[in-house]
Formats: structure tokens, sequence, C-alpha cells
């Protein structure tokens, strides 16, 4: 069996990447493809090496380390509807650009992100979590009238990946926080590859209590931060507000429910991904 060579067995070789709970460097991905697929040494580095050629995946270097993940050099879907774009992709003219935009609903929503050093691009779980929960309140379960003039906030923005995704799904503006200098760089350059200069503000400071302003607060950081900060985000919501969060690993998520429901939340939908967990919860007027 030759894995390299058939559709579905390429998957199944993609999803020993994206299915480890942990990062795999070269040689660790190598061996758990030999060991699942009874390949040679040299089968399996010409398996990794044609992914890396299509793009699928790419090479980071770490410390010392190489490791492999999904490369964002081309369209990845991320969430049902969040398709993560690089910058000037979508040159009808290159054929095989052609055929990766073919594959991807043209209906689904797009986010530009520039390649950089913020937390936010797209590869950790993460921020996946928060996409697939941004999915669940816009679009799966509609809690939010789109039709208003609907508020939000980002805290901790990074790359404004999560403002975007709010503003494209029906926000009409967006604040998003953020204190480090390189982040807010790359923030609005990609607010601005997104044309959405006019409805999110990139904000060079921590947020500020704000009493019942914001329709939808999210918030992907660590959980002692999300314990310090669950106060203002509860006051800062209106009324059946949503407070999206993430940041939180899976043998945490009781602790963060229990503190955000004594707080007066209620929690409407989590999920957990590589030991990691994200979250919707509503704020409710006792």
């Amino acid at each position: 069996m030759n894995p390299s060579d058939s559709k579905a067995d390429k998957k199944d070789v993609l999803n020993i990447l994206f299915r480890s709970d942990v990062k795999l460097t070269a040689q660790a991905f190598i061996k758990e493809i030999k060991k699942r697929f009874f390949v040679s040494t040299f089968q399996a580095k010409r398996m990794l090496q044609k992914l890396i050629d299509e793009q699928e995946l790419t090479y980071h270097y770490l410390y010392g380390a190489t490791y492999v993940e999904q490369s964002f050099l081309k369209p990845v879907l991320i969430t049902k509807n969040f398709i993560l774009k690089p910058p000037g992709y979508g040159d009808r003219s290159n054929q095989n650009r052609k055929i990766v935009q073919d594959k991807i609903d043209q209906e689904k929503i797009e986010l530009v992100i520039e390649p950089g050093i913020s937390f936010g691009s797209g590869q950790h779980p993460t921020t996946q979590l928060c996409l697939a929960a941004i999915d669940f309140c816009f679009f799966e379960k509609q809690m939010l009238d789109c039709e208003q003039s609907l508020t939000g906030a980002d805290i901790g923005t990074g790359s404004a990946v999560l403002a975007m995704a709010m503003c494209l799904s029906g926000l009409s503006s967006c604040k998003a926080y953020e204190i480090d200098p390189v982040s807010i760089n790359e923030a609005k350059k990609n607010v601005s590859l997104n044309h959405l200069a006019k409805k999110i503000k990139v904000i060079e400071d921590t947020m500020k209590e704000s009493k019942n302003r914001f329709s939808i607060i999210s918030a992907n950081l660590r959980f002692p931060t999300l314990k310090t900060l669950s106060d203002m985000i509860y006051t800062s919501l209106i009324e059946n507000g949503l407070a999206i969060i993430s940041g939180v690993r899976e043998w945490e998520k009781d602790q963060l429910i229990t503190f955000y429901i004594k707080k007066g939340f209620e929690l409407a939908w989590q999920q957990d991904k590589k030991n990691w967990s994200g979250f919707v919860l509503v704020k409710k007027v006792c």
C-alpha cells in the first residue's frame, strides 16, 4: 500500500498529524507513518515530502527541532463556515490555485491572514475552537440578531482573526484589544487586508469594564487570566450576551465552567481539541 498515491490514504496520513495531541517532529511523523502503513523509512519520507510539495504540510523550526504542521500557504477550511487564506491567493491564471479554490464552497467566509508571529494564524487548536464557537453562535444556533446593530470585543486579539470572523459573520463593529506591539501591527494589517477597517478598531490597551455594552466578547487566553477577567466580561456584556472563551486545558475545563457559572453565566456549548477546550457562555441576569 502506498498512501501517497491515493486520495483516501493521503487523508489518513494527514490525520496522523491532525489528530495528534502533541506537536510532531519530522522524525516522529515519519515513524508514525511507518508504523501505521507498514512502509519503509524511504517510503515514509517520500510520502511526507509529497505532502510538503503539495503545500498540505510545512516545516516549522522551533527550539532546535523541526516540526511538521498544517500549511496555510493555500486556503484551508478551518470550520464549517470559515476558510483561512493567505494574502494574494486566488490568481485564477494559476491552474493549481484554481483547482484548490473550486474545491471550496464559495459561500464560505474567507479570512485573509498575513503570515506572522502573532497568535491566531489558525494552526493552534484554541483558535480553531474559537472559530467553531463563532460558527455555533452565528450560524448553527443563530444566537444573535444580526439585523440589529451589534458590537463585540476581542480581548488579546493577536492576528485579529476572531474579531474579523465575528464582523464577517454579522457584527456591526468590534473592539480588538491588544498590548503586544508586534501583534498590534499585524492585526491592523489583517484588518486592512479584509477591508474591515471601518468595523474593527484595534486598540493598544487592555480592555476596561464597559457596562452592558457588548453583545459578544471573545477571549482566547489562559485560565488564570480568564478568571481575573470574568467580572469585567460579565459586566461588559448585555443581558443574554455571549462569551466565547478558549485557552483552557482540557483538565481545567470543569474548573472554568464552575467558576463562570458562579459568576452568572450559563454554558451553551463546549468542545475539546488536542487537550484544549473552548466554550460559549451566556450572561444570565439573576
